[in-house]
């Protein structure tokens, strides 16, 4: 008894340590595979892009970004999309919708979001039309606002927003 009772430990031990090795080789490649957010910031401030990084979030839809909010050196804020740890545009806020006015907007559209989740700026593929969208002959990138939320059935929606012009570009709703 005392011996199956001493296998049995013994093999909880192993069987644990195999599970937390393994997830602790998942989180190193996942963090490995990531650019260093940390690193990014510094080098936007040391190119003079933003003097002041308040807020960074993460953008999926089509390309992925991190796009770091903040003030620049002339008081703006702005919003800079960080793509392999190089910047690749920046956009000051007062030259578009602000995330209320983009909800506002998307409502005006289409019934509303009654709870918002998130709102993040984004980009698309050069030349695309929407977020997911194939790259287009045009260089531009349309600039978008994420806004993620629940309807008023209690789905989930994601709902893009032209971030000049405040046309809904897309949405897509999750169906549960």
């Amino acid at each position: 008894m005392k011996r199956s009772v001493v296998v049995i430990l013994a093999l909880g031990i192993v069987a644990a340590g195999a599970i937390g090795s393994g997830l602790w080789y998942a989180e190193q490649q996942s963090l490995a595979a990531k650019p260093d957010v940390h690193a990014a910031g510094d080098m936007l401030v040391k190119r003079g892009l933003l003097s002041r990084i308040d807020r960074v979030d993460y953008y999926s839809a089509g390309p992925v970004f991190y796009v770091y909010t903040g003030v620049d050196d002339s008081g703006r804020v702005a919003y800079v999309w960080v793509q392999g740890g190089q910047p690749v545009m920046k956009q000051y806020a007062d030259d578009g919708l602000s995330a209320t006015q983009a909800m506002r907007a998307a409502a005006a559209a289409q019934p509303p979001l009654v709870q918002l989740i998130h709102a993040v700026p984004g980009l698309t593929e050069p030349g695309a039309s929407g977020p997911g969208d194939p790259p287009g002959t045009s260089s531009q990138r349309r600039v978008l606002w994420e806004l993620f939320g629940l309807t008023r059935q209690g789905a989930y929606e994601y709902v893009y927003v032209d971030f000049h012009t405040g046309a809904v570009v897309r949405t897509y709703l999750l169906e549960s």
